[in-house]
């Protein structure tokens, strides 16, 4: 059963959770997350991970943030990534303007349209600027989930507070200048933005999740695979948004797994397909195309964080007939036991 928020989520409830998330202490998993395709089909991501969600090496310190910064360029055909380690004794949140800032690294500002990231590391530095275009949306209802749903839908554990997790740009505008790893970066395009927030250790959330995103000019498809989607076309009120509860009516058929890392949960490719009203849409995602993105190591096999962007067809069938559009498809897998 596929239920539509499109008449019960506030997109002032969602706002509220915000302030939280910048100023509020900082939960054992938590993140900032963007994704922008390029005009000239290249794809940029950016996470911010103010604490590390477990050690990516032995005696890691879990208090430490992780900044991850890859830009797989269309034309070069090559992938240009940064992933840094940053001190939190100095770091800092504000209520006005809303912003949270590791000093000397990034600085993530909430403007009255959308977004600012600021960034001055050595291997990374400039700004990139997102312009929401639609309003706010999460997987759940009120942009949170409580301990007793996350055991029954996530196979999670107990917690201190439910999960928040909110797509604060489903579809919006970025611009701006980079300086990656000594290459000059003009960052135009579309944009998708994210913020999650959990106080007790990743484990605790759940057993992990499957996410992807379907990047193309006109048409925006993202979610999890039998759990949640977001339908639009433009900046349109969307096809469809909500949660899909007890069903299996929008899942990863096909599905390849990748062999670097070599992982039988890490998918790179396989096919999906929807259908609400009077529309019908198929997504094909080739796994010959993989090209790995961000990616958060571990020290032990019992966690794996990786993303991947390939090649990926969507057919669209509806009243005015069938459109068949080429883009790219981002594949994000987090498993919290191997």
């Amino acid at each position: 059963m596929l239920i539509d928020y499109r008449r019960i989520q506030s997109p002032a409830t969602l706002r509220k959770l915000e302030t939280r998330n910048f100023v509020g202490e900082m939960g054992k998993m938590q993140w900032w997350y963007v994704d922008v395709l390029m005009d000239d089909g290249s794809v940029l991501m950016i996470a911010v991970v103010p604490k590390k969600w477990w050690p990516d090496q032995e005696g890691a310190d879990l208090d430490d943030a992780f900044v991850m910064v890859s830009l797989m360029r269309a034309e070069q055909g090559d992938v240009l990534s940064v992933s840094r380690t940053i001190d939190t004794a100095n770091a800092r949140g504000t209520e006005s303007p809303l912003s949270y800032e590791l000093p000397d690294a990034v600085r993530i500002v909430r403007n009255d349209d959308g977004y600012s990231f600021f960034f001055e590391l050595e291997e990374v530095r400039g700004r990139v600027d997102l312009r929401s275009r639609t309003d706010v949306f999460s997987a759940f209802p009120r942009g949170t989930l409580p301990s007793w749903a996350r055991a029954f839908l996530l196979g999670g554990g107990g917690g201190r507070e439910p999960f928040s997790y909110v797509t604060y740009v489903p579809r919006g505008e970025a611009s701006g200048q980079l300086t990656l790893r000594g290459e000059e970066v003009s960052v135009c395009g579309a944009a998708y933005h994210e913020q999650g927030r959990f106080m007790d250790p990743a484990h605790a959330l759940s057993r992990g999740w499957f996410w992807c995103h379907f990047l193309h000019p006109e048409w925006n498809v993202f979610g999890s695979p039998g759990m949640f989607l977001y339908v639009q076309r433009g900046t349109d009120e969307p096809v469809f948004r909500g949660f899909n509860l007890l069903g299996k009516r929008f899942e990863l058929e096909n599905r390849r797994s990748t062999r670097v890392p070599r992982h039988p949960k890490v998918y790179c490719g396989g096919d999906m397909r929807f259908q609400r009203g009077k529309y019908t849409l198929s997504i094909h995602a080739e796994p010959d195309g993989q090209v790995p993105m961000l990616s958060f190591p571990s020290a032990t096999t019992r966690q794996i964080y990786h993303t991947l962007v390939t090649d990926a067809q969507l057919l669209i069938e509806g009243p005015s007939g069938r459109e068949r559009v080429d883009g790219r498809m981002i594949f994000e897998t987090c498993w919290l036991v191997a």
